[in-house]
């Protein structure tokens, strides 16, 4: 069996399924063990420190400590110096090596990616053979001289470390292995009650905003998730609902308390519990299953951020939201459009004559703007001036340069108060102006509040389809666009080419691979699509694509909690993001950056990130904005780029105003 300690870093659970069999430890865990039970001890890199004396007495074993590992491994044999920070993150790091040891077969000058900013130097030789120096003769692998320990700066586990399996291989033929899996998953696709479900089809054009206020006028919580950029190509299916109906639900729940409200019918009662377990638990199975893709039936709402809570162990939270950390609906009657075949499939649960409600409410043709009120600038400011958001870049990148994290994304909150517009009118101008594939309303009156989600979200947090194919769309990198198409190429060609972009993408990259590893089958994790443009009404961005298999013991639940939140709303490795944003940053970010979507009855989802979008709760309305600030990152630009990304949420609030 191999021994993973686990140093709290991003690239632990790829690291994983590179190792195969493996026992993970943290730190803290690591003196109470017998380490002559295992075949192989493995130190991932990461923001912990660990204490590695012991391994002395053990000289035959195979040891491999990577990133701060390395420098850790180091020292229980004596050295401690290292030469100026190089934090250079997400990049291929220049160096020569033996091509022997663990550097058998690998190419010269193959491409090492290493999330560690210090390097060792002047190593003892009489204890330490190198095996891989950087240009300035910084060591960045060595083996412990008479002992099969081995230190390496570079870790194998990023997307750029092309030949990081190769390293891996090499490590593990030191010594046979053990095909045992020693940590497996109980969680798994619950049953619930089956129910019967009846659908209709019903063509035609369908203009969405008219048949959702239709629909939506006599309940006291709706949804609408919307694919308002479907004619760019960008999305396909519309999904819109209430909980009316006696055997609708509806869910809120409180991270602090763990203290959820429940209501059905004319019931209200409240109950102890995680939300994600309830949802888990509380499924309908048809009687009959509907052979469609997609949503056939479930969970819709959003899971806040500060629901972080209860999803990332160790992690607790400073700030408290001002709206509940989720609510959610399961509907009993809903409806999806899809728009590029022009069909609407209504859905009923238990009752068919919810079908003739639902088509009762449809309207049929092309759907007219909105109209566009006299605009005037919208009274409210952000929490942090611009000197104050630039000092807090500064301050993370103090954190950057000593190790603590690779990048960290910073946000902050415009807020104006007494907001007296329709929210679903300002919806509806939003969806018009700053279309998104994964766009979407949400109203929720039903416990005597008064909360409203208004998203342009063009990034997809989550996947998972009937096949257990799980997909997540991570962006990094954005520019607003030109009026001029020349200059509007050129615009999303230079980003696409930009380091610092590519720096912050590929951290990302490596954290959504990490995350998803959690739940999926070993070796499945992919990123068939790296950077790649994609061009919205206002901006273009850099998207990656990350796939991987859901195991067949876990669930979509499951898979929702594993990679909560979203890597690109955090930072690097993220709990050591998370603890540092809740000093940093000046205030709970609430919706913001959470997750919308729905969780279906037959183990799939599809969420976005909570992005591009503004929150109306009593009156009270917000917008959230930032981005991920890394080593290349200048303050005022950081401040300009949040600002640029509000922007159009701000011009049609003005609107309003």
């Amino acid at each position: 069996m191999i021994l993973l300690i686990d140093l709290h870093g991003f690239t632990t659970h790829i690291l994983t399924h590179q190792l195969g069999a493996v026992h993970r430890v943290t730190a803290t865990e690591l003196p109470a063990l017998n380490l002559e039970t295992y075949t192989h001890i493995v130190i991932a890199h990461g923001t912990d420190t660990v204490d590695l004396t012991q391994l002395l007495s053990l000289p035959q074993v195979p040891v491999l400590a990577l990133g701060a590992g390395y420098q850790h491994l180091a020292a229980a044999y004596g050295h401690t110096a290292v030469g100026p920070s190089q934090p250079v993150y997400g990049q291929p790091v220049a160096h020569h090596h033996t091509a022997t040891g663990l550097f058998t077969g690998v190419a010269p000058q193959a491409p090492l990616v290493s999330y560690h900013p210090l390097r060792l130097t002047a190593l003892d030789t009489q204890t330490f053979t190198v095996h891989a120096l950087d240009d300035a003769n910084a060591v960045l692998a060595y083996r412990v001289k008479d002992t099969n320990h081995w230190g390496l700066h570079a870790d194998p586990a990023a997307l750029q470390s092309s030949q990081g399996s190769s390293i891996i291989e090499n490590f593990l033929a030191l010594a046979p292995t053990s095909s045992t899996r020693a940590e497996t998953s109980v969680s798994g696709p619950s049953t619930g009650r089956h129910v019967e479900v009846f659908t209709r089809t019903v063509a035609g054009l369908l203009n969405t905003p008219a048949t959702f206020r239709r629909l939506q006028e006599q309940a006291s919580a709706s949804f609408w998730l919307d694919s308002a950029a479907a004619h760019r190509g960008q999305g396909d299916t519309t999904i819109m609902g209430t909980n009316d109906g006696p055997l609708a639900e509806t869910i809120r729940w409180d991270v602090e308390t763990n203290e959820l409200e429940i209501h059905q019918a004319t019931t209200t009662h409240r109950a102890t519990g995680d939300v994600l377990e309830y949802l888990e638990t509380h499924t309908w199975q048809p009687i009959q299953p509907v052979d469609m893709p997609g949503f056939t039936g479930g969970w819709v709402g959003y899971l806040g951020y500060e629901a972080k809570q209860a999803t990332v162990d160790e992690h607790t939270n400073r700030w408290q939201a001002p709206t509940p950390d989720a609510y959610w609906i399961r509907p009993q009657a809903f409806l999806r459009y899809d728009h590029h075949q022009e069909l609407t499939t209504l859905f009923a649960v238990e009752d068919r004559q919810l079908l003739d409600a639902l088509e009762a409410a449809l309207v049929f043709g092309t759907s007219s703007d909105p109209d566009i009120p006299d605009q005037h600038p919208p009274a409210g400011q952000w929490r942090l001036s611009a000197t104050a958001y630039a000092d807090r870049v500064a301050q993370i990148q103090t954190l950057l340069h000593a190790g603590q994290a690779a990048g960290i994304c910073l946000t902050d909150t415009f807020e104006t108060g007494g907001y007296r517009g329709e929210g679903l009118a300002l919806y509806e101008r939003l969806r018009v102006h700053n279309p998104a594939p994964y766009a979407g309303y949400l109203r929720f009156n039903t416990f005597g509040d008064a909360l409203e989600v208004l998203s342009a979200s063009p990034e997809k947090f989550l996947g998972v389809d009937a096949t257990g194919a799980v997909e997540s769309k991570p962006i990094k990198g954005t520019v607003a666009r030109s009026s001029d198409p020349t200059m509007d190429a050129q615009v999303a060609n230079r980003m696409a080419t930009d380091p610092k972009f590519q720096s912050e993408n590929l951290m990302i990259t490596d954290l959504l691979r990490d995350d998803l590893a959690k739940v999926t089958v070993p070796g499945s994790v992919q990123v068939p699509k790296l950077m790649a443009i994609e061009t919205f009404a206002t901006v273009h961005q850099l998207v990656t694509t990350v796939t991987g298999q859901l195991r067949p013991e876990i669930s979509a639940a499951a898979a929702l909690r594993a990679v909560f939140p979203g890597g690109s709303m955090t930072g690097a490795p993220k709990l050591a993001s998370l603890d540092a944003l809740e000093s940093i940053e000046a205030g709970p970010r609430g919706i913001y950056s959470g997750a919308m979507g729905w969780l279906g009855d037959n183990n799939t989802a599809e969420f976005n990130v909570i992005i591009r979008s503004m929150i109306l709760a009593d009156g009270v309305l917000t917008i959230g904005a930032g981005g991920a600030v890394v080593v290349a990152s200048q303050p005022v630009e950081e401040e300009q780029e949040k600002r640029l990304k509000a922007q159009a949420l701000l011009d049609i609030l003005a609107e309003g105003s």
